[in-house]
């Protein structure tokens, strides 16, 4: 984009976002909402709408990593589980492209392969075969069976050794209550006991926020902090990834993107991301197990075809050719205050000098607002 001047022909600064809003003036939650909801209501439109406007804002990249692979989990999951590693790639390219601009959001915007990679990514996300996560277990689940799931673990009645967890678990670093843990949760997944295995998810992720929570080994990538890196939650990670290498759940390439998106967007996702990412990854694995061991005919998963995808992404220029133009009307908007502000209708109202006319009804409120400042109101 290039700069702009309003009618007075006074120069103005290119659209920028903030940390309060995006290019086009939009609350950065609402839209993630909105991202997130039209993936999930498959309207291909404003999901391509609301991409755009991330890759088009300062500070939006980041956080459209993370919105498209919470989407997945949310809305799609098992259904695609190869979606991830093409998006584990996109996220690469498109960080490539970051550095090689030197940090220039308007090269980046502006570069068509960065548009058509995010529009696919988009696209095969509104065009899958949708399959909503289903309800998960609270921390108040988890605090109100403690005692009784404590007292079942004293009187013998844990699942026992799995194999999983022996080879995870570090004697040296991590405590015992995360062997216990582990075995729970890979005895579950294992024996398809699906609302138990989430149960175990959640009771890991509600010990790691807590003070007094068990040691645990640094297993998080490098670019993370030693804190993040230090998180009980990449045990969990680490016993998933090993079944699913035990499995051989997908590609070895597939495999590395599903794990490897959640190593990448970490950060960005937040606890709520996070948690629902690492549920939807046990839930693919989990029936993937399970159909290995079933004589149960399964339709092949639904992927969407190519011709589909090419037209849904036939238009997206025309959508960043949109945002432009909204985002230069962002810039140039400017609240009018009648007889405070210079404007057309206000030409009949100046002094001889140039000096507003305050209108009755503006000095009106103004006594009001006067009047509620003095009395403390």
């Amino acid at each position: 984009m290039t700069s702009i001047r309003p009618a007075s022909g006074a120069p103005v600064e290119d659209p920028r976002a903030t940390s309060k809003h995006t290019l086009c003036g939009y609350g950065w939650g609402d839209v993630a909402g909105a991202l997130i909801k039209s993936i999930g209501a498959a309207d291909m439109v404003r999901s391509q709408r609301w991409a755009a406007e991330l890759v088009c804002s300062e500070l939006g990249l980041g956080r459209l990593e993370a919105l498209m692979y919470h989407a997945w989990a949310l809305h799609v999951g098992p259904n695609l589980p190869t979606w991830t590693r093409f998006w584990f790639n996109t996220i690469h390219q498109l960080r490539m492209f970051w550095t090689k601009s030197n940090g220039d959001i308007k090269c980046v915007r502006n570069t068509p392969v960065v548009r058509q990679l995010v529009a696919e990514a988009v696209a095969r996300l509104v065009l899958a075969t949708k399959r909503p996560l289903p309800e998960l277990p609270t921390s108040a689940d988890c605090y109100r069976e403690a005692e009784a799931m404590r007292v079942r673990l004293r009187s013998g009645g844990g699942s026992g050794e799995q194999i999983s967890t022996r080879r995870v678990w570090s004697a040296l670093h991590d405590g015992a209550d995360l062997r216990t843990i582990g075995n729970e949760f890979e005895h579950a997944l294992r024996s398809n006991q699906q609302g138990r295995m989430l149960f175990w998810i959640i009771w890991l992720l509600t010990l790691d926020s807590q003070p007094d929570a068990p040691s645990g080994k640094e297993r998080g990538p490098d670019h993370l902090t030693k804190k993040q890196k230090s998180s009980l939650v990449w045990f969990l990670i680490d016993i998933l990834r090993d079944i699913s290498n035990e499995v051989m759940y997908l590609s070895v390439e597939e495999r590395n993107g599903l794990f490897g998106c959640l190593e990448l967007t970490w950060t960005k996702l937040g606890q709520r991301g996070r948690r629902d990412c690492i549920c939807a990854i046990a839930i693919s694995i989990q029936e993937f197990m399970q159909r290995k061991v079933s004589l149960t005919v399964h339709a092949p998963v639904a992927v969407p075809s190519h011709e589909a995808v090419r037209n849904a992404v036939s238009g997206i220029d025309a959508i960043y050719s949109t945002i432009a133009t909204e985002a230069r009307r962002f810039v140039l908007e400017a609240p009018s205050m009648v007889g405070l502000t210079d404007g057309p209708q206000q030409k009949s109202g100046t002094k001889p000098g140039g000096h507003p006319v305050i209108s009755a009804m503006d000095k009106l409120a103004l006594v009001y607002r006067l009047a509620g400042a003095g009395s403390g109101h």
